[in-house]
């Protein structure tokens, strides 16, 4: 009742205070005298009944303006408060009937104390009801404890909790762990209200997909996806890569409705692709965002197969062949010492000639998509390819294209020597054909090593700048190279001779170019085997030849992240709505990073939309932009340079959230929990609103001093209304206006 009156409850042993200075109030009340005389000299029947109307309204209006005020002193004790916690998890989002499983909790507030204070929590207790189901990494001990920190050294009335029992923050493995286990301290008598009900869930869903995070070309490897459907039933499970259909296998169900489904997949070709499995999708399924598993696996090679072709028996041939088959992630293929069609026309048999007959058709046709990269070794075309020699060399050229490697290597054989001059060949090189004077040179020289030379993987021998550039400079001289126009328009120098020029520029010894999806290297020397001797004289073994060699083969079969335009996601994989942020690097001939490159590029979407963007690359060779997805499944994105330089990559957006993995009610959980509490504990089961356990002696300490205003009670305005229109009534009754 004095709530009702003076707007809160007002303590018995507080003092009163006035706000209004002395002398305002005392000139209040002189008015206020002045007024009643005036009505007490006017004449009229009802002259008393008006004046004491008017009385109670005057002294209302002159309490007010003395502004009064009831103190209370801190330490004073209250009744307990009671508090309720609600989960405002994503798992409280799910479809049972009809009904999120949050909208139950509105059901039971109604039977909690009316003053109860509301709290919602998940990852973190917050003050207020739910403003949606959103919530992430649920986590109710945390509530818990925080709630009793919050009012430590009180007692509360009741604390109840509104939840379906699926916690991620370890209070619910530890009681599911062992009953026994600790639990908060509360300040009050718990009760656990469930809501959820496992009977009335339905969902269909993919739990997992293994995968192993990345796969090796041409080799075969598994996709196994944990999949939930009708308990005892079977259920089709299909993958896709990148929306397009790769299978679709029948599983049966055990009698708890959980299978596995094994795909086995070969991928045949590098990178970054999106592999999603799926599982039909019900009208009724209660979380439609789980039906579906996608994940980005990055196929690498695991050997990289070789293909060597040498016109004839040498050093260089050895030593690379030597290296080539000592290297365990090297698969080498290799031909040399070979027939020609001139060698059957000389009128021998076939068992005659000791050597094998070389199946350059089946090699440069059938077989050569199975190779990364192709070795032409002072390997002359024409005395071995008898029939359709340009298709030959044109199925080189689109091997490169398509993103395979080659390298042709000098000799008495190769470039002009070898008659590559306006073959398909030429177009892919480095370097510009058709010399007409002298093809060769036959002095020594110490190669120089150029600026692009300096960035480049293939020519690091050493990883500091200065170190690789001494090593280079102890290399052993030369003994001549293979003449040519110079360097083709989008390729680079990375050694050069030091005297001999072509096209006004250094005569090159060592060029790389990336054509389509490929990579070309021209060597125009035969003697890069003296480079094993030129530490090995000062017993640091053969590590110049290998580490070239090496570092050469590493950048010719390099996946699409190692190229010169490359694009990367922030992350493969992300949840519907998130921000992505994709960034291009863009380097040059020389790989070094190249600044104020326009870049222009699209997001395409599952759905066929392309998003379009334009960016410009900074100092460091990047340009990075941010892209928000608006449907689920897998995204392309494409980026292009002005001088034709592309990247592409994929990342898989999906509405699958880690809060609705789990999403079935853990009623032994919850039980456990308000057990833990002994007499202090109450489980409510779902559809059980009964009211929560009280504490009735519950009661708190004000640890503050709190003032109440009294004159703005609403008994007041009262008063003063009541009896101010009483007063004019009476007093239009008499006659007076």
């Amino acid at each position: 009742m004095m709530r009702w009156w003076f707007g809160e409850e007002l303590g018995s042993d507080g003092t009163l205070t006035w706000g209004t200075e002395p002398l305002v109030v005392v000139f209040a009340v002189f008015l206020a005298v002045i007024s009643l005389l005036l009505v007490y000299r006017r004449e009229g029947k009802r002259k008393g009944l008006e004046l004491a109307c008017w009385f109670v309204s005057i002294s209302v209006l002159v309490w007010a303006i003395a502004d009064p005020y009831w103190n209370e002193d801190a330490g004073r004790t209250e009744t307990g408060r009671s508090v309720v916690l609600i989960d405002e998890s994503r798992s409280m989002s799910v479809t049972e009937n009809g009904a999120q499983r949050g909208s139950q909790s509105a059901k039971i507030i109604e039977v909690l104390d009316p003053d109860v204070e509301i709290f919602r929590f998940s990852d973190e207790l917050k003050s207020g009801m739910p403003e949606g189901w959103t919530g992430k990494n649920t986590d109710l001990g945390r509530a818990l404890s925080t709630v009793a920190d919050r009012y430590l050294g009180q007692s509360l009335r009741s604390i109840s909790v509104i939840t379906d029992g699926i916690d991620r923050g370890g209070l619910r493995e530890a009681l599911l762990a062992s009953p026994t286990a600790s639990v908060p301290s509360l300040p009050g008598p718990l009760t656990v209200y469930q809501v959820g009900h496992n009977t009335e869930l339905v969902d269909h869903a993919v739990k997992g997909v293994q995968t192993g995070g990345f796969a090796f070309l041409r080799t075969a490897f598994f996709i196994a996806a944990d999949v939930v459907g009708p308990p005892g039933g079977s259920m089709d499970v299909t993958l896709r890569r990148e929306g397009r259909l790769v299978d679709t296998l029948a599983v049966d169900l055990d009698d708890a409705g959980v299978g596995q489904a094994r795909f086995e997949v070969t991928p045949n070709e590098v990178g970054r692709f999106i592999w999603e499995v799926s599982v039909p999708l019900l009208a009724n399924d209660g979380v439609p965002g789980n039906n579906s598993f996608p994940v980005v696996v990055r196929v690498v090679r695991d050997r990289t197969r070789v293909l060597q072709v040498c016109g004839s028996p040498s050093y260089d041939q050895k030593f690379l062949r030597l290296f080539l088959k000592e290297d365990p992630s090297i698969d080498l293929v290799s031909f040399f010492i070979l027939r020609t069609h001139e060698d059957f026309s000389a009128g021998w048999y076939p068992e005659e000639l000791s050597l094998i007959a070389f199946p350059y058709e089946h090699l440069f046709t059938d077989q050569l998509k199975s190779f990364d990269v192709v070795i032409l070794q002072n390997f002359d075309y024409k005395p071995y390819f008898e029939r359709s020699p340009n298709i030959l060399l044109e199925n080189i050229a689109r091997f490169v294209r398509e993103g395979g490697a080659l390298v042709m290597v000098g000799g008495d054989r190769s470039f002009d020597l070898g008659e590559y001059a306006n073959t398909p060949i030429e177009a892919v090189l480095p370097l510009e054909l058709g010399v007409v004077a002298a093809k060769a040179d036959e002095n020594k020289f110490r190669p120089i090593l150029t600026d692009a030379g300096r960035q480049h993987p293939v020519t690091r021998l050493l990883g500091n700048a200065q170190d690789n550039e001494a090593a280079w400079e102890r290399l052993p001289l030369l003994d001549g190279l293979n003449r040519t126009k110079g360097l083709a328009p989008d390729a680079a120098m990375l050694v050069g001779h030091p005297s001999l020029r072509a096209a006004d520029e250094q005569m090159p010894v060592l060029a790389v170019r990336e054509v389509g999806r490929g990579r070309t290297m021209a060597l125009t020397v035969d003697a890069s085997w003296r480079w094993s001797f030129s530490e090995a004289a000062t017993g640091r073994g053969n590590q110049a030849y290998l580490r070239f060699w090496k570092g050469a083969l590493r950048w010719l079969v390099a996946d699409p992240d190692e190229r010169r335009v490359i694009v990367r996601p922030s992350t493969d994989n992300l949840l519907l709505g998130e921000d992505v942020r994709l960034t291009a690097l863009v380097r040059d001939a020389g790989y070094r990073p190249t600044e104020g490159v326009k870049l222009k590029g699209w997001v395409e979407a599952p759905n066929g939309k392309r998003t379009p963007f334009d960016t410009q690359t900074l100092a460091s060779g990047e340009a990075a932009t941010v892209y928000t997805p608006t449907v689920a499944g897998a995204h392309r994105v494409r980026v292009s340079t002005t001088d034709g330089g592309e990247a592409e990559t994929v990342f898989s957006v999906t509405t699958r959230d880690p809060e609705l993995a789990d999403i079935a009610p853990d009623a032994l959980f919850l039980q456990r929990l308000a057990s833990s509490y002994g007499a202090n504990g109450s489980y409510r089961e779902p559809g059980d609103d009964s009211p929560p356990l009280m504490d009735a002696d519950a009661e708190r300490v004000i640890a503050e001093q709190r003032q109440t205003s009294l004159s703005s009670i609403p008994f007041a305005a009262l008063l003063f209304g009541l009896f101010a229109s009483l007063g004019w009534w009476v007093r239009r009754r008499n006659g007076g206006r």
